[in-house]
């Protein structure tokens, strides 16, 4: 899932957006829901990533 930056005076908020079709049925729409919402507790527990991970994070087109 991408992560974007905001415009200068909101450059220190980093968002996600996803894009989901039309035809996602209830049932996968809760599920994502859900794992959304189990991955913001697994963040607020565990923090998000250590820098030296970050620079092995692969950027760019094509990932």
């Amino acid at each position: 899932m991408p992560a974007y930056t905001l415009p200068p005076n909101a450059d220190h908020v980093t968002i996600m957006r996803a894009l989901v079709k039309l035809t996602l049925g209830h049932g996968l729409a809760s599920t994502l829901a859900s794992d959304i919402a189990q991955a913001c507790k697994t963040l607020d527990r565990k923090g998000g990533l250590h820098e030296l991970d970050r620079t092995r994070v692969k950027t760019g087109t094509g990932y």
